[in-house]
């Protein structure tokens, strides 16, 4: 499956990541923000300005990152220049979650909340208000018409971002909190302990949003943190998932089997939780507390032996 595996090393535990065609970009506890060469894995800049742990990141465009922090901001930096151009501030408590797009960006926050921010003037458009609980996980669909958040209150909303109201909610079939979603190419997966369920969503002609559960599966064996649904190949007419968390492995799954059609174990001798993960079509990255970053450079689809 692989050409290349590399790893490198941080000082602190790494919680979240995302990259682009170029880079990766890693935040962590020591509120530090670094900047990674995707090929070759070398430290190309560091990013300094939060006052408290950075929890989500976001590539607005090759150099534009958006972060969020524990600090309750959200902050837009130039990575080849390290300037922060905005501070956006709005939300009561942490940033856990982003989600961007050429015309929103999307936060879930501590207070309750998801906020939808208009770009590129970063102004305030919305606030979507209807979860108990903290909102820590948040995605938008390629049409730009619907965005999705979980909750620790043990609901997924499905919002109208016309309208900015809830159209759909789902429901967590246990006790744990929905840690994760992904709304992609008219699909749906969301997190809890170590289940993963996946629907298919349709918008009908009166609007409406319907949920045709596609799979559940529990093969997972620690909480998962992370679920992102991907194309793989322009030929694909549905999109593969990807999983990993707590039991520190990294799943594939092609949404026609209950059971994956492909895991990655980069453990040694002790499970490491994994808190995130980027994946494209040629590349996995992945952090946790083990304070490293580990990249999986692949030729091949991830589900071919």
């Amino acid at each position: 499956m692989s050409n290349k595996c590399f790893f490198f090393f941080l000082f602190y535990r790494v919680l979240c990541i995302c990259g682009n065609q170029t880079h990766i970009a890693t935040g962590s506890l020591d509120r530090r923000i670094n900047i990674w060469l995707l090929n070759d894995g070398t430290l190309f800049q560091t990013l300094v300005g939060h006052i408290k742990g950075v929890w989500a990141l976001k590539f607005l465009s090759s150099a534009i990152l958006i972060s969020g922090s524990y600090d309750a901001t959200i902050k837009i930096w130039n990575i080849n220049t390290s300037i922060c151009l905005r501070t956006l501030l709005s939300h009561k408590g942490p940033v856990w979650s982003l989600a961007c797009s050429d015309i929103f960006c999307l936060s879930g926050s501590q207070d309750r909340t998801a906020r939808l921010w208009l770009l590129p003037k970063c102004e305030l458009h919305a606030t979507l208000t209807g979860h108990t609980s903290s909102v820590f996980g948040v995605d938008l669909n390629q049409e730009q018409n619907l965005c999705a958040t979980s909750s620790a209150d043990k609901t997924v909303r499905i919002w109208s971002l016309t309208t900015h109201r809830c159209v759909k909610i789902l429901h967590a079939s246990t006790d744990e909190y929905i840690m994760s979603v992904s709304l992609q190419h008219g699909f749906i997966a969301y997190s809890f302990g170590v289940h993963i369920l996946i629907y298919r969503i349709n918008i009908t002609e009166l609007r409406l949003c319907t949920a045709q559960k596609l799979m559940e599966t529990q093969e997972h064996r620690g909480r998962i943190e992370s679920v992102q649904l991907l194309l793989l190949s322009d030929e694909d007419k549905q999109p593969s998932l990807v999983s990993t968390g707590h039991d520190g492995l990294i799943k594939y799954w092609d949404l026609k089997n209950v059971t994956s059609r492909h895991t990655f174990n980069a453990q040694n001798d002790s499970v490491v939780k994994i808190n995130c993960i980027y994946a494209d079509r040629t590349h996995i990255a992945s952090v946790g507390d083990d304070c490293l970053v580990k990249i999986l450079d692949f030729a091949t689809r991830p589900h071919q032996k």
